[in-house]
């Protein structure tokens, strides 16, 4: 099943259901797709065929009618996706949904999964079902929720990178970076600095700003990157805030946020090298954000060797991502 012109690259996969979860998605799918030249596939995961044989009282016509289901929700969702749009369904047996996603993701060497947040929550809220979970803990290339009831078709206009005082930003910092120049849009470069760390006087002029948020990427992630960073600040194309608080959620109020934004955030430092895990920080990021949050695996820009940490620097309880802490 195919719809709309071009060719694909670096394809998106979208997790999709018949339902507002699932349209949420597919909303979220074409917004990061237009402008791009970049495809969607759409995967509807279904159920493991269970391998009973008819002798034993199982009705393959079931699977039929099952298949014949799915095609025509994805017939109908694609019918949905505008014409500047190529977009592709597919059907994919599994386990799970999330191994059925991360299996399609390879099998098409997509470059990011799209899912919606668990229904039921607030409009514009990010609540983790099953499948949201387990894919932000164990995917391989970055993964985008859409908060519940989002409805902006795109294209993307702003790219927002959080990162905070502990090293480990870099992977995030960079595909900021990235996003921004490829997508020709926006770059806003968030420091998060909480009120109980040190030296948390924050600057009041741009020019104090710009500077306290360059230096910092020269310190949580690399040189390089600051100096791309400060060029695109020069000019005009990125922006700089501090945003402080008490907690994650205090300094995240004080931010405006664009309906065509995304964000972007570090996974723990305590995720397997090449592999996303969703920690506390970014979990609060998530809860707070009405836009949508894209996570970055561990080691995503620098996949030959990953840090060397000192014993003991990380505990399990200190799950702070790319800079932030609790």
């Amino acid at each position: 099943m195919t719809a709309g012109p071009g060719r694909q690259r670096s394809p998106i996969v979208v997790g999709y259901s018949a339902t507002s979860t699932g349209r949420d998605a597919l909303t979220l799918g074409v917004a990061m797709a237009r402008r791009q030249n970049v495809s969607l596939h759409l995967v509807l995961v279904a159920p493991e065929d269970t391998g009973f044989s008819p002798s034993h009282g199982y009705d393959r016509s079931y699977d039929r009618i099952l298949h014949e289901q799915l095609e025509q929700w994805l017939t109908e969702a694609l019918a949905e996706v505008p014409a500047d749009v190529t977009a592709s369904g597919h059907v994919v047996r599994a386990v799970d949904a999330a191994e059925g996603l991360l299996g399609a993701a390879r099998t098409l060497d997509a470059g990011l999964i799209v899912i919606g947040a668990r229904s039921g929550g607030l409009l514009r809220s990010h609540r983790l079902g099953q499948m949201a979970s387990a894919l932000l803990h164990t995917a391989h290339i970055p993964v985008a929720m859409a908060p519940t009831g989002y409805r902006c078709e795109g294209p993307v206009g702003r790219v927002t990178t959080m990162f905070g005082r502990r090293a480990g930003a870099t992977d995030v910092i960079a595909v900021g970076l990235e996003t921004a120049r490829e997508r020709e849009i926006p770059l806003r470069l968030v420091s998060l600095v909480m009120l109980d760390e040190p030296d948390t006087t924050a600057p009041e002029d741009t020019a104090a700003i710009n500077m306290s948020v360059i230096n910092g990427v020269y310190s949580y992630a690399t040189d390089r990157l600051a100096a791309e960073a400060s060029d695109m600040v020069d000019a005009g194309t990125a922006t700089t805030v501090i945003a402080t608080g008490r907690s994650v959620t205090d300094a995240l109020t004080e931010l405006d946020w664009a309906e065509d934004e995304i964000v972007l955030v570090a996974s723990s430092r305590l995720a397997p090298h090449g592999h996303l895990f969703l920690g506390k920080t970014a979990t609060k990021m998530m809860r707070t954000t009405p836009v949508p949050v894209i996570v970055v695996p561990a080691g995503y820009t620098h996949p030959a060797a990953a840090p060397v940490q000192a014993a003991g620097e990380d505990t399990a309880e200190d799950t702070a991502e790319g800079g932030t802490h609790e």
